[in-house]
């Protein structure tokens, strides 16, 4: 596989990763019930998100790998540009959701 088609796909994988997990963990925090199902599978809510991450990111890995025959530099730059943009979104949806809960009660 070239080097490019790597990249790409492995930066499209973690964006849909950070979208996954952002998304698994307000809502488990938003509900008892759905963090207790969690933590059902591993013992603990977070053990579970990082297999759920790791599972999303290979999963979503190879169909990418599979459905891109051979990505341009640009493709691959704007890949990586999106997996910038989204890593930043995460984490301030994250936070954000956190401080006003904090801030909130």
């Amino acid at each position: 596989m070239n080097k490019l088609k790597s990249i790409y796909s492995s930066a499209y994988s973690s964006v849909v990763t950070i979208l996954a997990v952002t998304v698994v963990t307000i809502s488990a925090e938003l509900s008892v019930s759905f963090k207790n199902w969690l933590a059902g599978f591993t013992g603990h809510h977070w053990v579970t998100k990082s297999y759920l991450s790791f599972i999303v990111f290979v999963l979503f890995y190879i169909i990418f790998s599979a459905t891109k025959k051979s990505p341009s530099n640009r493709e691959t730059q704007k890949a990586l540009l999106v997996l910038q943009v989204f890593a930043i979104l995460g984490f301030v949806t994250i936070l954000g959701f956190y401080f006003y809960e904090f801030f909130a009660q």
